[in-house]
């Protein structure tokens, strides 16, 4: 079973014409939002073994801000082209399937994540902005389910 933490990057800068949509980064809203996703993370006591992000500058800083929150931020952000907004998940899928009994923290876009947890666990959902989502993924199976999606409006909540 693999423990997948699904995070949608926060806020980040408007497009503009002249500047690349990968070289956006996060706005301050953004870096809050990604603290209260570690926040909510950190009292469930969810910890993960691997961070996992797309290249995209907003997607690795959420990443950053999740682990500087929660005081592991020795732990090593790989980035994967898989995780690109333009990519499909099937291939995102068979890389996890080397990756069974584990906990992954999995940073990146709309629509590309809500096309991910669809294809494991048959759902459709949107991820807003700053969104988490918590999908059990069993790959011998080839399926998951969908625990938990909640929006930064519920985690200001909490």
């Amino acid at each position: 079973m693999i423990t997948l933490i699904i995070v949608r990057h926060g806020e980040a800068e408007p497009q503009m014409d002249g500047k690349d949509d990968k070289d956006r980064k996060l706005v301050k809203k953004g870096i809050k939002q990604m603290r209260r996703v570690a926040n909510f993370l950190d009292e469930l006591d969810y910890t993960f073994d691997k961070v996992l992000s797309s290249p995209y500058i907003r997607a690795y800083q959420s990443a950053e801000v999740i682990l500087d929150e929660l005081g592991t931020d020795d732990k090593k952000i790989e980035t994967y082209n898989e995780l690109s907004p333009d990519q499909e998940p099937p291939a995102f899928i068979e890389k996890l399937k080397e990756m069974d009994n584990t906990t992954i923290l999995i940073v990146g876009h709309e629509p590309y994540l809500s096309s991910l947890i669809k294809t494991i666990t048959g759902g459709s959902v949107e991820l807003k902005k700053g969104g988490v989502a918590i999908v059990d993924y069993n790959p011998a199976e080839g399926k998951g389910v969908l625990k938990m999606l909640l929006t930064q409006k519920v985690l200001k909540l909490i």
